[in-house]
């Protein structure tokens, strides 16, 4: 007769099953935390995003996967599909976020002025100048340029102290110090406006690709102008020299007429930038953009080679 040899289970409490269960959710949602914190502070998200979308769906032209191009093209912006570029970024380990000192200070005096509504503007927001300061930005950025841009509504500022519109240089100059005084590496100031000109002043068609000239505008009404005059100057040499015919050249302006200052007695580093003009769409003053933040980190980077 077989003889059946019987286990005894064994019986773990409850509550220590209870314990372990929590000791567990406790140590998983550290490690997550852990694991999101160093993401957010260490992955660019431009960069994950490019990986994300290419390892996904394949291969895909960089003006598709540029941030501005995405926004524009969801609210009826068209984008030119016409460079088929692609980007180096494969992996996570090539798109780690650099820090760079924040050297550029981008802001617009006159925020609500605006570019040339294209053919699906009742679908888009406007295109303000705002818009071109971000876009900047991040141009530079590209190029190793810090940079920041400015936020605050110059309207309001006027509005709290009393400042009337005809006097907005007095508003955006509160903002512009006040930004300073906060980050003190700052030390090139760029007002970006949009010029009143005709279309064809502010337009140039360079190898078929339609492209917002740019303008460098110097006040002539305050003490050592010719500090500024001569900066204005330096960054339009490097512009001609890299794209003639999309400078307009360095124009001085005070007397009768003029505001004459446009706060460039705050720093001799401190201009006035009109790239493109209102019969300019925003596609067309990207692509000067572009330009102008290499022609800008040139500058940078070659001053700071002589500081060294």
């Amino acid at each position: 007769m077989k003889q059946f040899i019987t286990h005894k289970k064994i019986k773990v409490p409850r509550y220590k099953l209870y314990y372990f269960i929590f000791a567990l959710v406790v140590f998983m949602i550290f490690f997550l935390n852990l694991f999101v914190s160093f993401f957010l502070n260490h992955v660019s998200y431009d960069g994950f995003k490019n990986v994300l979308v290419r390892n996904s769906f394949g291969s895909f032209t960089d003006s598709f996967l540029d941030t501005n191009a995405l926004y524009y093209n969801s609210f009826g912006f068209p984008y030119d599909s016409s460079e088929m570029v692609m980007d180096t970024n494969y992996s996570l380990k090539d798109i780690y976020v650099e820090d760079y000192d924040q050297v550029v200070y981008l802001y617009n005096t006159f925020q609500t002025d605006q570019y040339k509504s294209n053919s699906f503007h009742s679908y888009s927001i406007a295109s303000y100048v705002t818009q071109a300061s971000f876009i900047l930005s991040e141009y530079l950025e590209d190029e190793n340029i810090g940079s920041i841009v400015e936020e605050a509504s110059v309207v309001k500022v006027a509005k709290e102290h009393d400042i009337p519109y005809t006097n907005s240089y007095a508003a955006s100059r509160i903002l512009l110090e006040e930004n300073s005084n906060e980050t003190k590496s700052l030390k090139y100031f760029f007002d970006l406006q949009v010029s009143d000109y005709d279309r064809e002043a502010t337009t140039v068609v360079i190898d078929d690709v339609v492209y917002a000239k740019i303008l460098f505008v110097v006040g002539t009404d305050y003490g050592n102008y010719q500090d500024n005059a001569f900066f204005a100057q330096k960054l339009n040499a490097l512009l001609e020299k890299t794209s003639p015919t999309l400078s307009r050249g360095v124009s001085l302006r005070g007397g009768s007429g003029y505001q004459g200052v446009y706060n460039q007695d705050f720093s001799h580093y401190t201009l006035l930038i009109q790239v493109g003009g209102v019969h300019n769409t925003i596609d067309e003053v990207t692509r000067s953009l572009k330009i102008l933040a290499e022609v800008i980190a040139t500058y940078i980077k070659e001053e700071q080679n002589e500081e060294e």
